[in-house]
Order: structure tokens, then sequence, then C-alpha cells
């Protein structure tokens, strides 16, 4: 007598919301490209130029219809992903160093790309932020898209299961993601990858729900066989019941009803009182435009323009900074009547590298974000020039990162009023009481947020690096992930003394770290006076539908709750009793937050 093969539960890492029952489909993945490196003679020099070339030329041909077929078939800016590698492509400093390797040293053109893009990759792997080290992914397909080129092989091989499925795999490109057919495709299972991926991101675009970060699941399963994933929490079950299965399904159905009640319905931040906790999305390049109309958010509350820099080896000049912060406040502008776009000031340094900074034994310590732009005024006077220039198309407001002391905000204010000044001698328009804040992510910044409040039109907390620097936990570092503790009650007092600082000089205080897309921690930012939630766009209708199902008094009320606390509470007690709290005014909570 046969028996039922074991349920088995795998938890990875939860990388796009949502859930899905279906057959299992495996993909092995191609292999690597041969890679050949030898000397070229010194008369077939040119011969071998010709031929990078030409490789150039097809990949590009490659790439543009590539994103006009994605662009045509999923209309929801997956697209922009191979757009940028179109864009790495092109730049002329990377394509050069490929073409000295073959003319000056004398490589075969197999080996100058590899070498090329080695070096360019090694830049991002040395980070440690996972959302930079995962654009490694890009160098890694568009090598690949190139080699085969050079190898003679042609067009990649087509990928498409035969009924719809939850694709397996050890992990996948870009260009992988895209060739699935999108009704052939149920959700993603990966071994590796993060939450910030491509696949990730491509995930997000498609409506796809993923788990990555799962270990060796391609090994734990066969294909045909179901299998229950859950992309919100990040588990996927093998082999599971026939009434677990029959579960989950009423489960994926209620998540869906979810979303468009909630996105349809539901002002994003409306309280039941008509009160408003506004709910607006964190945005940069590569994140499709139309997920934020999707999910109803109502403006950007972080638009991180280190994207326009990291990446490429040359500062971009005003003009293109320009050109992207317009288009930004127009997208803002059409979300919602008082849509706003917040623009952070150049943050690079920490766990993000860019070409020309030197790296720092220490660098989340050192010469990093507003004190990397003081030291070299006319990057962040470039920048502000462009930014002020785009304010005259939609509401634009300026903000400065990690901010520690009150001598670098009057710094700022310096070369701001320079810039202006310079404006109008040129006679350029700009909006003239363009608000201008700061990012509260440093304990000193929060310790003396009453004397930062009477400098700056608005606060937003930082809470992914507030947390990092408050509990001395390295964010990047699974080794003591369990102390990075958003609920924290250290770090709970800090945010509270920036609210209340914010509240007695009248001026607005957001959340735009990570810990926004949490339900509960979120809920929990806006209990203890926080105006603004920003986080990725797929997160907005849980929250809008929750806070539509409380009033200000409701949120006073669960605050009081959590305070009463005090600072003998661990984190999670902490956000057990917040949970307790919300669900004694919302009883179908779990349903919510599925």
């Amino acid at each position: 007598m046969s028996t039922r093969p074991q349920t088995v539960k795998m938890t990875g890492l939860a990388t796009a919301r949502g859930f899905a029952v279906g057959p299992v489909f495996i993909y092995r993945g191609e292999g690597d490209v041969p890679i050949p490196e030898y000397l070229v003679p010194p008369e077939r020099v040119e011969d071998e130029l010709m031929r990078l070339k030409h490789a150039a030329r097809e990949t590009k041909r490659d790439l543009e219809t590539l994103i006009a077929a994605v662009r045509e078939r999923s209309g929801s800016g997956a697209e922009r992903v191979f757009e940028s590698h179109l864009m790495i492509l092109e730049d002329p400093i990377l394509a050069q160093q490929a073409e000295d390797k073959v003319r000056k040293d004398r490589l075969n053109a197999e080996a100058a790309v590899r070498r090329t893009v080695d070096s360019a990759r090694a830049s991002f792997e040395r980070m440690n932020d996972p959302y930079f080290r995962e654009r490694v992914r890009d160098f890694d397909d568009l090598e690949r898209r190139i080699l085969r080129i050079l190898a003679g092989l042609g067009a990649e091989p087509v990928l498409s299961p035969d009924v719809p499925s939850i694709i397996v795999a050890n992990d996948l490109t870009p260009s992988e993601t895209v060739r699935l057919p999108r009704n052939s495709v149920l959700g993603f299972a990966l071994n590796g990858g993060s939450s910030t991926s491509h696949v990730a991101l491509l995930a997000r675009a498609m409506g796809v729900p993923a788990v990555s970060g799962l270990g060796d699941v391609t090994s734990q399963v066969s294909p045909g066989e179901t299998m229950l994933l859950d992309g919100t929490n990040g588990i996927v079950t093998l082999r599971p019941s026939v009434s677990s299965v029959l579960s989950f399904r009423d489960l994926v159905e209620r998540q869906r009803e979810l979303n468009e009640e909630a996105s349809l319905v539901y002002p994003a931040g409306t309280l039941k009182d008509g009160s408003q906790v506004k709910l607006l999305a964190n945005f940069h390049q590569g994140v499709p435009p139309e997920s934020l109309r999707e999910h109803g958010a109502r403006g950007i509350g972080l638009y991180r323009s280190e994207y326009l820099w990291i990446g490429h080896d040359r500062e971009p000049t005003e003009e293109e900074q320009f050109i992207a912060y317009r288009e930004v406040a127009e997208l803002a502008s059409t979300l919602d009547p008082d849509g706003e776009v917040t623009i952070r000031a150049l943050d690079v340094g920490g766990d993000k590298a860019m070409r020309g900074v030197s790296t720092e034994p220490n660098p989340f310590l050192g010469n990093r974000s507003i004190r990397y732009l003081l030291s070299f005024p006319e990057v962040l006077k470039t920048q502000l020039r462009a930014v002020l220039r785009a304010s005259v198309f939609g509401k634009v407001r300026i903000m400065y990162p990690m901010v520690a002391c009150l001598e670098e905000i009057d710094a700022a204010a310096e070369v701001l009023e320079q810039v202006k000044r310079e404006l109008d001698a040129e006679g350029v328009a700009y909006d003239r009481s363009i608000p201008v804040g700061m990012m509260v992510e440093v304990p000193s910044a929060a310790l003396n947020a009453e004397a930062f409040a009477a400098k700056v039109d608005f606060f937003s907390i930082g809470t992914n690096d507030l947390v990092q620097y408050t509990l001395a936990a390295d964010r990047g570092n699974e080794s003591v992930a369990h102390l990075y503790q958003p609920a924290n009650p250290a770090v709970l007092s800090l945010v509270r003394m920036t609210v209340a600082a914010a509240k007695k000089h009248s001026i607005p205080v957001s959340v735009c770290g990570v810990s926004a897309s949490d339900p509960l921690i979120g809920l929990l930012w806006a209990a203890l006076g926080v105006d603004h939630l920003s986080m990725s766009t797929t997160y907005i209708p849980v929250l809008a539908k929750l806070f539509s199902r409380l009033s200000r008094e409701d949120l006073n009320e669960i605050s009081d709750v959590v305070c009463a606390l005090g600072g003998g509470a661990t984190a999670v007690e902490v956000v057990e009793k917040c949970r307790q709290a919300v669900a004694s005014k919302i009883p179908d909570l779990d349903n919510i937050i599925i």
C-alpha cells in the first residue's frame, strides 16, 4: 500500500506579493557561453574590432526588438529593465574600454567583453545593499547576449510551459524572465535571488507572486507536482494535501478581490472619518510608472536620484538630470490633484558605490550622502539647478539625506541660495517657495529634531538607516538580522521625538523606509503621528483598506496601547500588542493582511 509523499514547507524571501497554486515547471538554465581568450595577431586587430562592433550592433537590434515586444505584451513598464541594458551597451566609456582591450592589448573580442564587464560587475558586487548587488544581473544578461552573437549561437531559445505553471529555477536573468508568456506564469520560486532582484521587479510589474532565496527548491520538487506559493510571507509548500490546495485557492481568490477592492474603492490613505494618512510611492528609474496608478499611489514620497549616477562612468549632466526630474514631476501630478514628488539629493557612499568615490575603511560612517555633497559643492549645485528648473512642471520638494548636525543644513541652504541667485540672473523660472526638507535617519537628527524643525519645511524618516544606526546592526548582514527591529522601543522613542518636533513647528513628517511596507508597522507609524507613508506600490492597497476601516481616534488609541509598554518591551511584544490593538478595531484583520 503506497503512502502519500510528505508535505514540505520551505521559507525564503517574500519577493513579490500574492499567492499562486499550480504545477511546477523546472527551468535549469542555459549554461555559460564558452569564452576563449587569446592574443590576436597585429594584422587581425582591425578584423577583431569589426567583430566586436558587429556584435554590439546586433545586440542593440535584439534589445530594441525585445523592448518593443515587452512593451506591447505587458504594458507594465517591464521594458525599462532592457532599456537599462541598452543604456549600458551604449555607454561610450564601456565601449571604449572594450575596444582598447582589442586594439591595445590585442585581446580577442570575447575576452575583451568579459574583462570589461568583469570590471563593471565588480563595483556592484562590492556593495552591501542587496538591490545594487542584484544589478550585477544586468551585466550578466547583457554579456551573455553579446557572447552568444560572437559565438554564432543566434537568438536565445524559447522557454514556455505547456500549461500555466509556477516556474522553479536556481535564478533567472531578466531576458529569461520576460521570455515567459504572462499567461503561462503563475509565480516564481527561486533558489537564489533577493527581494530586490530583477526577477522581483519584473514579477511585481507582471503582477506575479514570487519567493526567492529558497536555497535548494529545485532539487526538492519534480515537474508537474503541485506547489503552493505565498509571495506575501515568503513560503512555498511542496506536495500539499487536497484540503490545503482547496484552502489556498480560496486565499488566491480573496487576495484578488482585496486588491481590486482596495485599488478601486478606497482613496489611498483616507480614514473612515475623512482624515488622511497619505500613501505615496518610493520611485526610481526601472519602476513601472503604471504601477503607481494601478495601486493608488497619491504621489512620490521618495525619488532616489542616485540611480542617475550609479553604474555609469560619469556624472549625469544638468540637462540629463533636468529631464529625469521633469518627467517624475509630471508623473506625480497625474496621481492626485495635490500629487507631489520628493527628490532626494544624491545619496552616495555607504552601500551605494559610485565611480570617483573612494572606498573608505568604514563607509557607513564616512563621507557619504550630504557629507559627500558638501565636500563637492559643484555636484550639489548642478543637481539643485536641475531640480529647481523641473519644479515648474509639478509640485517638487528637495530632501537632503543623512543630515546629522545643524551645520550641514545651514551649508546646504547656502548652496541652494547661491543656485537661486544664479537662476534669477539667467532669467530661469523655478518654484521660489519650493519646500526643502531632510531625512531623519541618524539618532542625532531625531534627538535634535526640534532645532532641525525650525530650519526645514518637512521631515522624512528613513527607517532603514535609523534602525541600523540606533541598534548598531548592519542591515545587510544576515548574522545580525535578528537585531534589525523597526519596532524596537528605542527606535519608537526616536520616531515619537521626531513627530513631536514636527507637530510643534507645524511641518509634515513622513516615513520612507521599507518598514512602511509592513501593514502593521505602517499603521503603527501613522498611529504615532506620521502624516505620509511612502513604500513599494504593491503594498499600498492593503494599507488603503486598513486605513478605511479606522478613524483618527482609533489610531490614537492604538498609539496609547503601544506607548504604554514603555522601554521594557521587546520588538516582538510591541508588534504583537499592535496587532491585538488593530484587531480589536478590525476583527477580520487576518483576512486583509494575508
